[in-house]
């Protein structure tokens, strides 16, 4: 039985969706673009583009003329320019289940522009997804740089922030692993049971985790981190999951990638309700389930980064019922 408390914030956050289903490509001309994605037409931040509205007082008044007045302005070519991409898309999880829809957005209507990207992350997988969606041309834009655009193409964020829209996920899921095939075995395709760890992380780890590792492993799960594998790697080892279970966070997001009707297990904290990855796994066709858990660290720490105590029975009662159905 899941706690009220996850039921009245699950249903609150599902409310405010229901309004909020755009999908839309902006078209400015003569538009300046940040190396973190904000936009600015004349003198005015570009709302669209910044990851919440509250964040234009960030870039306004003084702040703002002193970034063009210190700043070496590029011009890009004159063709179409798309960008996909804002100050939070350093992050893993906002860059796969959020940058990624919009360039699938954007791909529709620009599909030969030159795609802006994030200099501040150049891992490997903003390279490799963004191939898998068919772009060709891109360009950096590195730390402290503007760049001048005449033909700008703004995807932004489809939906309320944390909410997947179901077509365009299936969309860059089915993207990202047809770019993979070579990699990936369908004989294996979800035959495993896994379970990632977050003791390696700064923030909301496990506190108990050997014990929960101790009631997995009579269940056949493999304990895995996602810190010591390429994004191919990590790609293939949801690809070959039947059952998944991990801690809220970004490696929840590879979620992503794994087969419909297979099982993903969220262990999460009353104190950070946050339904993203139900509506991810929701998306593409994988069965989601809950353990609720309690946080572990001071109530003074920031709830979003507090450690868990997840409860060994509840995790059992989740896991033995999908384990004996295989």
């Amino acid at each position: 039985m899941v706690p009220q408390v996850f039921l009245d914030g699950f249903a609150k956050v599902f409310a405010e969706i229901q309004p909020n289903l755009r999908q839309v490509v902006y078209r400015l001309r003569d538009a300046r673009v940040a190396w973190h994605g904000s936009v600015v037409k004349g003198l005015r931040v570009f709302l669209p583009s910044l990851p919440q509205p509250w964040m234009e007082f960030e870039l306004a008044g003084t702040f703002l003329l002193r970034q063009f007045r210190s700043r070496k302005v590029l011009t890009l070519a004159t063709g179409p320019v798309g960008l996909a991409f804002d100050s939070w898309s350093g992050n893993y999880f906002h860059w796969i289940a959020e940058e990624l829809p919009r360039l699938a957005l954007l791909r529709k209507v620009q599909p030969e522009c030159i795609v802006l990207l994030p200099g501040l992350n150049s891992s490997d997988y903003i390279v490799q997804t963004v191939s898998a969606l068919g772009f060709r041309h891109t360009h950096t834009l590195m730390p402290g740089e503007l760049a001048e655009v005449r033909d700008l193409w703004l995807a932004v964020r489809p939906g309320r922030h944390g909410y997947m829209v179901p077509e365009l996920m299936r969309e860059v899921r089915e993207a990202v692993l047809g770019s993979l095939a070579a990699s990936l075995d369908p004989f294996k395709r979800a035959t495993r049971r896994i379970y990632v760890s977050r003791c390696r992380q700064k923030w909301r780890q496990l506190t108990n985790e050997e014990e929960i590792v101790g009631v997995l492993a009579r269940y056949g799960f493999e304990t895995v981190y996602f810190e010591d594998m390429t994004f191919v790697e990590q790609v293939r080892t949801m690809y070959e999951a039947a059952v998944f279970i991990g801690i809220h966070g970004a490696n929840m997001t590879n979620i992503l990638f794994m087969t419909p009707g297979s099982n993903a297990i969220e262990i999460m904290s009353h104190t950070y309700i946050n339904p993203s990855y139900l509506s991810m796994a929701n998306s593409i066709g994988v069965y989601y389930s809950l353990v609720p858990s309690a946080q572990s660290s001071p109530m003074e720490v920031e709830r979003g980064y507090a450690d868990m105590l997840a409860d060994p029975m509840l995790v059992e009662q989740v896991v033995r019922p999908l384990c004996v159905e295989q």
